[in-house]
């Protein structure tokens, strides 16, 4: 519990100033108080202005066969050349602000590199069997210091059951303690018509997890090492109107979230409380952004920036829709046609110690 002898906003105040995110996060599980205050919208902007710590989304986007990210935050901004170019993100541990990233070294040669824009560290990793085509990949840090992380790569097999209408995935897991890839005995199985999503991963409770074309969550759980099949809400897994689109999952408060649209144009947000026991519960926090025609054409919800702002996108464009007063703030996309795909980024400055290369 906080301390009695500290005032709420002298607490606040304190935990303004926190320049590691480490210690920032850390400072989430000491009560709910201190919880409920670093996931204020207030609080994100007087942090992110008083320190240097990053928050936004990487925006990815094909432009003459090249692929094109952008950085876009409500609170703080990045160097426009923290990527240098014919780099495609694979994948990002959000919290941490690390990329994996693939970088083109000629018309058939790439390379992986794990990289901090942040510190302009750059690691090369061995590559793995490029020749399968990679259908998902995800990212996630499990120690800071020394900085030890997972990588884990999904390749779809030729290899199908048709008698028992199943596919199998092919998982391979990079771990940087090894500094390797090793294919998992066990490939991941879902029915053949069920397809894994192309958005990113997200990472919440201690878990990896993607979204299916037929509303379920495929989950890795990194401490156990296993896969794990459950269903969305279930008033949208029985939707067979239609009723419910533009379906999302994201980060909300540390926990796995559910965003999608209402037929009226609501934003619908449920989390999940025990990744082990799959309860959805749904938020109360809504916000109907059918008022946005006029200034954005065709919004969707794409997560949550933080407790009272809904990160959207567009065509042509992003922006933060704040839910407390309807307001909503646009994003050029510029250079980029479209959101792609939207990588969620936090990043201090505290180096890693990535070999340079």
């Amino acid at each position: 519990m906080a301390s009695p002898e500290l005032s709420s906003d002298t607490i606040f105040k304190i935990l303004t100033q926190i320049t590691s995110l480490k210690s920032l996060d850390t400072c989430k599980v000491v009560s709910k108080e201190w919880k409920k205050m670093i996931y204020e919208s207030s609080f994100t902007s007087i942090h992110c202005e008083g320190t240097k710590i990053k928050s936004g989304y990487f925006i990815q986007d094909i432009r003459h066969n090249e692929y094109v990210s952008k950085f876009v935050s409500c609170d703080s901004t990045l160097p426009k050349e923290c990527l240098p170019k014919k780099v495609k993100i694979l994948a990002c541990a959000s919290n941490q602000g690390i990329l994996c990233c693939e970088k083109q070294l000629g018309k058939q040669q790439c390379r992986y590199y794990v990289c901090i824009p942040m510190t302009r560290e750059w690691r090369a990793l061995p590559n793995p069997k490029i020749r399968h085509r990679t259908t998902a990949m995800a990212m996630i840090v499990l120690r800071s210091q020394p900085l030890r992380f997972k990588i884990i790569r999904l390749s779809r097999r030729r290899i199908i059951e048709p008698l028992k209408q199943l596919s199998s995935y092919r998982v391979e897991i990079f771990d940087s303690e090894i500094r390797g890839w090793k294919e998992e005995q066990e490939d991941v199985i879902l029915p053949y018509d069920e397809f894994i999503c192309t958005n990113p991963a997200v990472s919440a409770s201690n878990a990896l997890h993607w979204l299916t074309t037929e509303a379920n969550v495929l989950s890795y759980d990194v401490a156990k090492n296993s896969f794990d099949v459950f269903s969305l809400p279930k008033l949208v897994k029985e939707d067979i109107n239609g009723s419910y689109r533009s379906k999302h999952l994201s980060e909300y408060q540390g926990k796995l979230g559910f965003t999608c649209l209402t037929e009226k144009g609501d934003i619908d947000l449920w989390t999940v409380d025990d990744i082990k026991i799959h309860s959805w519960k749904k938020e109360i926090k809504s916000g109907n952004i059918e008022s946005l025609g006029e200034v954005a054409t065709h919004p969707s919800p794409a997560g949550f920036y933080n407790s009272d702002v809904a990160f959207l996108t567009a065509f042509c464009e992003v922006g933060f829709y704040m839910l407390q007063d309807c307001s909503f703030r646009t994003v050029k996309l510029n250079e980029l046609d479209d959101a792609r795909e939207v990588f969620r980024f936090r990043s201090d400055i505290e180096p890693a110690n990535l070999r340079l290369i």
